[in-house]
């Protein structure tokens, strides 16, 4: 694969994957003989499982109408029943502003609902997609749709090379990277955060450890990733998160007490943290197979409650043993006066 002489390295972005996906389909429906690639093209990603095998005509397509990416219009041949297609696309970023609803407001009658995104979906966005009834369409799937066809055109030969090698392969490796190689770089992508913390929420749950959200943000150009699991609202507002992050060039997993205190209460957060991390010492003290780290006291609003280096520890056992900490931690949290 030659990145330097494809487009699509050189033109990462939503606007791009709304053009190729127009021309594609338009490219498919151009020529009879491509027929049968259109047909399959349908099959294996458009249309319902009770539809497939039904021919296509009238294709139409839009970008760009009402803010939606692409909206895709055809008819089945058989009986001329115009259908309505609604693709939301994205590369890196996740739905913002309610958009997944309000572009069902507007076309609220659409055959299908389709996010499209080339980057790792964590499960908090697949939640939301789900909840806004989107069905999604990842790079792996449109990767496998279009190995079929790479001989057909360079341009699809060039988009399946870009998002193999950038998504398809990289989201593949997260696993055999972190748990396999212990190449914690790899943590310097946002979508290996988001990876991590999916695997680390998946264990909480299976030992029925609610936690509230997964967030992820970047500082000064560092990605992080977060699992909220306690928040107190009543008068002074605080909560309780685990990040991974990365300092001094080590990567960590660690507990955080995050508040905004007033003048008159960063006393009362400060003995909220001893209260904490004391706590935290207790229960980590417990489980001798794993190694905390020295926290910091730089931070008025964020503070370090416990941390967990990777190089330091065996990552699967700080995975097993979160569920744990965090349900005794949990307990403390809500009980602090």
């Amino acid at each position: 694969m030659k990145a330097k002489t494809n487009i699509f390295f050189h033109a990462p972005k939503e606007l791009t994957t709304d053009a190729f996906l127009v021309w594609l389909i338009y490219f498919l429906d151009s020529n009879e003989e491509y027929k049968t690639n259109k047909y399959a093209f349908f099959d294996s990603l458009i249309l319902k499982k009770e539809d497939c095998g039904r021919a296509v005509n009238s294709i139409e397509l839009k970008r760009q109408e009402n803010n939606v990416d692409v909206l895709l219009t055809f008819r089945f041949e058989d009986n001329g029943e115009e259908q309505t297609v609604l693709f939301e696309d994205k590369t890196w970023s996740m739905p913002h502003s309610g958009q997944l609803a309000r572009y069902k407001e507007i076309y609220p009658n659409c055959y299908r609902y389709f996010y499209y995104k080339l980057a790792y979906i964590n499960s908090q966005e697949e939640k939301e997609v789900s909840q806004n009834r989107y069905e999604v369409i990842n790079a792996g799937m449109m990767s496998s749709t279009l190995e079929k066809m790479i001989d057909l055109h360079p341009l699809i030969k060039m988009y399946y090379d870009y998002i193999t090698y950038t998504f398809v392969e990289t989201i593949n490796s997260f696993h055999e990277k972190l748990f396999v190689k212990h190449d914690y770089d790899v943590l310097w992508s946002a979508d290996a955060q988001k990876y991590l913390c999916d695997v680390i929420a998946e264990n909480m749950t299976k030992q029925n450890v609610p936690y509230l959200e997964i967030r992820n943000d970047s500082s000064y150009g560092r990605p992080w990733t977060q699992i909220d699991i306690a928040k107190k609202e009543d008068g002074y507002w605080e909560k309780l998160f685990w990040r991974v992050d990365i300092r001094s060039g080590k990567f960590y997993i660690r507990l955080n007490q995050y508040a905004e205190p007033s003048e008159e209460e960063v006393n009362y957060k400060m003995q909220r943290l001893d209260i904490l991390r004391q706590e935290a010492n207790d229960i980590v003290e417990s489980i001798p197979i794993l190694y905390a780290g020295k926290v910091e006291n730089r931070a008025t609003k964020e503070s370090e409650v416990l941390i967990f280096f990777l190089e330091d520890n065996d990552l699967e056992a700080v995975i097993e043993s979160i569920p744990k900490i965090s349900r005794h931690m949990i307990d403390v949290f809500q009980r602090l006066e």
